[in-house]
């Protein structure tokens, strides 16, 4: 893999939760160009993971499930013992189940709002004990946190839950000069938007933009990497918002 000019991220043990396809698949390969020393994680991906893992030659892959603790507690612990630190964690893992507000199944909202929300929480909670001063946290955050969607209401919730965490652990992490951000990306043309959003409601997303496009995960890289490395030492707390100017009628 060529690597980037400026290595900005060189040495750096990052780990990226749900990096086996989509949104995470891509951040790891952009690490990995910038010098990172990529981990790579999967829940039931394997086949997918194994293939960025070689392609990025990630330096670890773990099949790891946000929603469960003991798991987190393992995987980390064996990353610290395997490396000394975790300098970067992106919380990217994600799921959505999509239903009308009235139809939506109680277990389907467990569901999303376990892994979409209590992950990165029991994530970042185990994560901030082997994150050393300078160190990065990342959350992918979503368009729907911000504005809600029509057919997401667990996903929408969650999300904007990971928001208002993003900003708790950033007070919390101050003193510790460890930075917490979180990256939105609006409607991202991948596999993901494809199965839960309806051409209608893709149609109707179109509408909103300030720029004639869906974004693609091309689109993130560079903040992802802005806010992984020394360039953002002086920025926590924040909600960086890449979604094509999105607005609401």
């Amino acid at each position: 893999m060529m690597l980037g000019k400026n290595m900005r991220l060189k040495n750096k043990i990052c780990l990226i939760t749900g990096s086996s396809k989509g949104i995470g698949a891509g951040i790891a390969e952009e690490f990995a160009k910038e010098g990172a020393k990529v981990i790579i994680t999967y829940n039931k991906q394997k086949k997918l993971a194994l293939q960025i893992y070689k392609k990025i030659k990630a330096v670890g892959i773990y099949k790891l499930d946000v929603r469960k603790k003991s798991n987190i507690i393992s995987i980390f612990k064996k990353i610290k013992n395997k490396f000394g630190k975790i300098d970067v964690l992106v919380n990217n893992a994600g799921v959505n189940k999509t239903a009308d507000f009235d139809k939506l199944k109680e277990a389907d909202w467990d569901f999303v709002m376990d892994v979409n929300l209590k992950g990165v929480f029991l994530c970042c909670q185990e994560a901030i004990k082997y994150i050393p001063s300078h160190g990065k946290i990342i959350n992918i955050g979503s368009l729907s946190g911000e504005y809600g969607g029509p057919r997401t209401p667990s996903y929408a919730a969650a999300k904007a839950g990971v928001m208002s965490l993003t900003h708790c652990l950033a007070r919390f992490l101050g003193k510790k000069k460890i930075s917490v951000n979180c990256l939105s990306p609006g409607v991202i043309q991948n596999e993901f938007t494809k199965k839960t959003m309806s051409k209608k409601v893709r149609r109707t997303a179109s509408q909103l933009l300030l720029l004639p496009r869906f974004g693609k995960i091309e689109d993130l890289k560079g903040a992802a990497v802005f806010l992984a490395s020394k360039d953002s030492d002086y920025m926590t707390g924040q909600t960086i918002s890449i979604n094509g100017g999105a607005w609401v009628r």
